[in-house]
């Protein structure tokens, strides 16, 4: 009974861990300039220990076809020394993750998350040119759409 027991136990960790998956949150430079991201962290609401939204956001080059290369990462410097605030230089043609939600499939800004995981964006300010775009989080929704594992917000 001991053996039967620990099989099941050793296949459901299998199983449990094969099915993880991860949702990106990013914002695209598919342009030829460019763009000044800048955004900021909302506190996290009581009960929660796992904010979605990071303040060490990644970069990557875009291939022609506007997909990730994950082998091109690019370094991005943060102009702000306040650490619930971002402030990056976002190149020509890359993409920046600066949110991951692990094992839960994103609705709205609004849902309630798995394993304590908190919305905790407040706002961002994409820069490019003359144009300013100013997204809150209660317009979230309107800019960042969910495509293929990514909720992503493109400037192009």
């Amino acid at each position: 009974m001991k053996k039967l027991l620990s099989y099941l136990f050793i296949i459901t960790v299998l199983l449990i861990s094969g099915c993880s998956w991860v949702e990106y949150f990013t914002v695209g430079n598919k342009t030829d300039t460019p763009i000044t991201v800048t955004y900021e962290l909302a506190k996290m609401e009581e009960g929660h220990i796992f904010g979605i939204f990071t303040n060490i956001p990644e970069a990557y080059q875009l291939s022609k076809s506007s997909k990730i290369q994950w082998e091109n990462k690019v370094e991005l410097e943060d102009l702000d020394d306040n650490p619930a605030i971002v402030k990056v230089i976002l190149p020509p043609k890359t993409v920046m993750i600066f949110g991951r939600l692990h094992n839960d499939t994103y609705e709205s800004n609004n849902q309630q998350f798995i394993n304590s995981r908190d919305f905790n964006f407040s706002n961002m300010v994409i820069e490019h040119q003359e144009q300013t775009t100013q997204i809150t989080k209660a317009t979230f929704d309107d800019y960042f759409v969910r495509k293929n594992g990514y909720i992503k917000f493109d400037v192009e």
